[in-house]
């Protein structure tokens, strides 16, 4: 049994499309221009585009649309603080380890792993874990010293 030719994706829609694919994606993956999914109904995907997408992003593949879904995973979600020495401290120690971070109304929400945890009990800095869409940039965008 052969394996069907995936669909060549090579442009965004402007605006989104009735009755698109759902075809989900990791974050990590969402950061490429050039990738391979499989939709939700089990259509192979070639993404090749000019820049990468985001979330909630449609795709056109001619007489189809794929909506791009993106997956959640473990997050590590710090809750700003009313202190200003605390929220100076949180500031200091993630842009010091260089760590990508989504900012929302009233929490930081970033990737997690073992050793960012560790540090922030051993400093004082309160978390929480949880599954959630990370919506933060690459390391490397707009990265400047």
């Amino acid at each position: 049994m052969s394996a069907a030719t995936p669909i060549l994706v090579k442009r965004m829609l402007e605006r989104g499309a009735d009755g698109a694919v759902p075809v989900q994606v990791d974050r990590h993956t969402l950061q490429k221009r050039r990738w391979r999914a499989v939709a939700e109904d089990g259509t192979e995907v070639a993404v090749a585009l000019s820049q990468p997408v985001v979330d909630g992003d449609f795709l056109d593949a001619g007489a189809r649309a794929f909506r791009v879904v993106q997956e959640p995973e473990e997050v590590v979600v710090i809750t700003l603080p009313e202190a200003s020495e605390m929220a100076a401290k949180i500031g200091w120690y993630l842009g010091n380890r260089h760590i990508p971070v989504e900012v929302r109304d009233d929490e930081i929400v970033v990737e997690a792993f073992p050793t960012l945890t560790d540090s922030l009990k051993r400093i004082g800095i309160g978390y929480e874990l949880r599954t959630d869409v990370l919506r933060c940039g690459a390391h490397s965008s707009g990265h400047r010293h």
